[in-house]
């Protein structure tokens, strides 16, 4: 199981919202929090606990959103939103803590219980109060889970990582586009392809998980001043992954192969060797593609050596230069 834990509080410069108390005659007005969750596998359930401070009175209420992938913006809910599940008091004690799924829980718009990842979408999910807040601030920790494959809680804004504190990590100590960052590659044995991450969590995760994932040190580093962010796609039909910063890409990729998902933007990079980059080469994997034509797959390499030893062989294909980084510490 995949989880992602934070601990925060709604205060007086959240967002200001309508209560969802449907017994209030007179409009009144309550604070909000809302997060990006990033989940990397389809059809797995999504099980959410917000729980509200110690030796405090509010009422936490949990609301879920779906919205397209990649989907950024201040107002990302308000302008795509698609309301799928809220809960007040999950455990039917009011006043108490909300949970997704649960037997108070409310399902909406085609989504059933219990609420599982589908393509093509990411989802907010916000935190925020049944009743009026009566006083400022309230303090809540919440908490992702899925069954399997990675997820994350994010700046809904710029999509950066969030700490457990749920603010914003940058200046290169964790958000995957701010900062000279180390990007670490792991060989995925039972995809049979190499995962590429900025991302601390990410590597972490892998890191825990030695039968599946063997870490094969840092290959280029992401750098701050890059003028090309590197999008990720995940293909559902293998389960690897293609990075590209090519606008050409992207294009080709959503109008032709539709096993390919995108997952936003993951590093930067520059688009020309500009003085001090390296080149980061991209090879195809013609065997897996011999297996089935939508088991795309690719190898990417900063290393001259890595990259000899590729070219003699007959079963991948050479592209040349997919992005230019810096070189490894």
């Amino acid at each position: 199981m995949a989880s992602v834990q934070l601990t925060n509080q709604l205060t007086t410069s959240d967002k200001s919202i309508p209560t969802p108390t449907p017994n209030d005659f007179l409009p009144t007005a309550t604070r909000a929090k809302d997060y990006l969750l990033e989940v990397e596998l389809v059809n797995q359930s999504i099980s959410i606990d917000l729980f509200k401070g110690l030796n405090t009175s509010y009422d936490p209420y949990v609301q879920v959103f779906q919205i397209p992938k990649g989907t950024r913006g201040a107002n990302v809910v308000a302008d795509s939103g698609t309301l799928v599940a809220q809960d007040d008091d999950g455990y039917g004690v009011p006043g108490g803590n909300s949970k997704i799924p649960s037997p108070t829980a409310q399902y909406f718009n085609g989504a059933p219980p219990p609420l599982k990842s589908v393509p093509g979408v990411d989802y907010v999910v916000r935190v925020t109060s049944y009743d009026a807040l009566t006083s400022l601030p309230q303090p809540f920790t919440l908490q992702v889970s899925t069954d399997s494959g990675n997820v994350a809680l994010k700046d809904p804004v710029t999509g950066a990582t969030l700490n457990a504190q749920g603010n914003i990590i940058g200046g290169g100590s964790g958000d995957p586009l701010t900062g000279n960052l180390p990007v670490r590659r792991f060989y995925d044995k039972q995809a049979g392809s190499h995962f590429y991450t900025a991302d601390p969590s990410e590597k972490a995760d892998r890191l825990n998980n030695p039968a599946r994932y063997q870490s094969e040190g840092d290959d280029f580093i992401a750098p701050a001043n890059g003028n090309a962010k590197v999008q990720r796609f995940f293909n559902t039909a293998s389960g690897t992954y293609f990075y590209t910063n090519k606008p050409t890409d992207i294009q080709f990729i959503r109008d032709n192969l539709p096993q390919f998902r995108a997952e936003g933007e993951v590093f930067n990079s520059y688009n020309t060797a500009v003085s001090g980059a390296i080149p980061v080469y991209r090879f195809t994997n013609l065997a897996r593609e011999r297996e089935n034509p939508q088991n795309i797959t690719h190898f990417f390499t900063a290393s001259q050596a890595d990259r000899a030893a590729v070219q003699v062989r007959s079963d991948f294909r050479d592209e040349g230069v997919a992005f230019y980084a810096l070189a490894p510490v």
